[in-house]
Order: C-alpha cells, then sequence, then structure tokens
C-alpha cells in the first residue's frame, strides 16, 4: 500500500425522471441486522435491486446499467412496506400459509429476476437528490417483461458468499459490514451506527 494518500473522487450520479419504468428485480438482498437512529433499535434488513433497461450510466467512463434499489425491514407484517410492496408487485394477498410462522414461510428470493413496474419520484436529501421507489406493481398484461443485461444475485447474510459481495456496490458492503452479523467478534455493548437513506439510488 502506497502512504502517499489522496482524496478519493465520489462519483455522485445524477437521478432519473421521476415517472413509470419497466424493471427488473436483479438482486434481493440480505444487509443484516442494522442500527435503526430514528427509533434507537435493531432490526434485520433487506434490499431489493432493480435495473432499468435501456437506461445507463457512466461510472468512470464506463457505461453501466442503471440500477435502483429501496431497503426494507424485514417482515411480512401488514403494516409493513416490504408486505406492501409485494401484495401490488404479485397482485395478490398472501395465503395464510405464507404467512404462518410455524410454515416455511415466503422466500423473497422467488422475486429475484421478476420484471416489475417502478414509479419513481425525485427527492431532496442532505447529499443533494436522489431517486425513491414510490411503487411497485406488475407488468400490464400483453406487454413482454424487460431482459436484463446484469447477473442476478443473491445475498444471504448468514450464508454469505463472499463473490457476490464483491459484485455489488461499494456503498452495499460497507452497509453489510456493518451489520451485526458480519462482525466476527461482537462488542458487549452494540455500537451505534448511523442509518442511511434506506430508499437512495445505487451508486453504481
Amino acid at each position: 500500500m502506497s502512504l502517499k494518500l489522496k482524496k478519493k473522487k465520489v462519483t455522485k450520479i445524477p437521478p432519473i425522471e421521476g415517472g413509470t419504468y419497466m424493471a427488473i428485480c436483479v438482486g434481493v438482498i440480505d444487509v443484516g441486522e442494522q442500527y435503526n437512529q430514528s427509533f434507537k433499535n435493531y432490526s434485520d434488513k433487506l434490499m431489493l435491486l432493480f435495473e432499468i433497461p435501456d437506461e445507463t450510466v457512466d461510472v468512470d467512463g464506463e457505461q453501466k446499467p442503471r440500477w435502483l434499489s429501496k431497503e426494507y425491514t424485514a417482515s411480512l407484517n401488514e403494516k409493513a412496506k416490504l408486505y406492501k410492496d409485494l401484495v401490488s408487485w404479485r397482485a395478490k394477498p398472501f395465503s395464510e400459509e405464507e404467512l404462518d410462522e410455524d410454515g416455511d414461510g415466503f422466500d423473497v428470493r422467488s422475486m429475484a429476476g421478476k420484471a416489475c413496474m417502478l414509479t419513481v419520484i425525485i427527492r431532496e436529501g442532505k447529499s443533494g437528490t436522489y431517486n425513491q421507489i414510490e411503487g411497485i406493481s406488475p407488468m400490464p398484461k400483453g406487454i413482454p417483461a424487460p431482459k436484463s443485461d446484469s447477473e442476478i444475485l443473491i445475498f444471504d447474510i448468514d450464508d454469505r458468499d463472499e463473490a457476490v459481495l464483491e459484485k455489488l456496490p461499494e456503498w452495499i458492503q460497507k452497509k453489510i459490514k456493518s451489520s451485526t452479523q458480519y462482525a466476527e467478534n461482537l462488542p458487549e455493548q452494540k455500537l451505534d451506527f448511523p442509518e442511511e437513506n434506506e430508499e437512495e439510488e445505487c451508486p453504481i
């Protein structure tokens, strides 16, 4: 490692226009137990990554597929955002078997590779404007599902694949590594990790 250090340039990706876009879920990512600054507690989080076909972004001179992300508390409680988005996306309610605490539950990984329609808006944050996924719905009948140029990524924090981890955007890697599960030796008292915006666009 060189001891001549420089400030690393952070590429700020401009948001896409607000509207409705065809998309493919290219990632179901378990980011582990994260600290919630607002509620002063810890909860399990997961992230869904979506590719917007025909939309690319320049990263260090290379054109890459445009991704958007949305982070959720890993819960299928009826009031949870994940529950509401999955019901809307699948266009049907969950069955009792899928929600049964004593059953196998619903495998969110089954949504990886599936197409949808995203409602995207632009919001103002501390670091500038960013995209937020406001809604997820199924593809309209009669419209062919778009195809993805990205590898489908699935990451489980309890059975982690380091090869998959390295393929994720750096900011998601950092978030995963801040989880309590990732740490090899947990401190006796949990540390306070600041919560990032859960719906900010993937900066890749």
